[in-house]
């Protein structure tokens, strides 16, 4: 399993860009983190990107200073858990993003066709607590007391990972 994070530089596959991954590789059926991974990715048209989604996740040409290409990122991930089925808050986004992307650099999928959307299985076990009124990840990360600095894809997938494990 791989539970993964992404940040873009706005919300459209087709003309957006994947500027960070995060991803944590858990074993099953213990559900153990095996291995993590983190990177920013070199935009490439950074014309394109949506100034807001720069604000949020603080770009700046100096800060991915020591970024790799997206094709290389992606060739590292795919080669931390090969066949993995795909884990994430909002892991539908990132599925999105790693299928527009992997197509365009001709690189091979490396993920099952199933995913696991853990914003889910919150709505599932949470959405009549009156404690969390809007089920998205700092309000169910803030429940649960389990830090969040958010939108840090690295902090982001860790507090979805332990959501998860509370969850199950």
């Amino acid at each position: 399993m791989l539970f993964i994070d992404l940040e873009f530089t706005g919300l459209d596959p087709a003309i957006h860009e994947i500027v960070e991954i995060a991803a944590l590789v858990v074993s099953q059926p213990n559900f153990e983190i095996t291995n993590s991974y983190y990177t920013k990715v070199t935009p490439e048209h950074i014309a394109t990107a949506d100034p807001k989604a720069l604000r949020i996740i603080n770009y700046s040409p100096q800060s991915w200073s020591g970024s790799i290409s997206l094709s290389q990122a992606l060739t590292e991930v795919s080669a931390l858990a090969p066949d993995c089925l795909l884990a994430g808050w909002g892991v539908q986004n990132e599925w999105d993003f790693l299928n527009a992307n992997l197509s365009r650099l001709n690189l091979p999928y490396f993920y099952s066709h199933h995913l696991l959307e853990i914003s889910t299985l919150a709505f599932a076990k949470l959405y009549s607590n009156p404690q969390v009124q809007f089920l998205n990840l700092k309000r169910v990360a803030d429940y649960y007391k389990i830090p969040l600095d958010h939108h840090k894809p690295d902090s982001d997938i860790r507090a979805t990972y332990e959501i998860f494990k509370k969850l199950i």
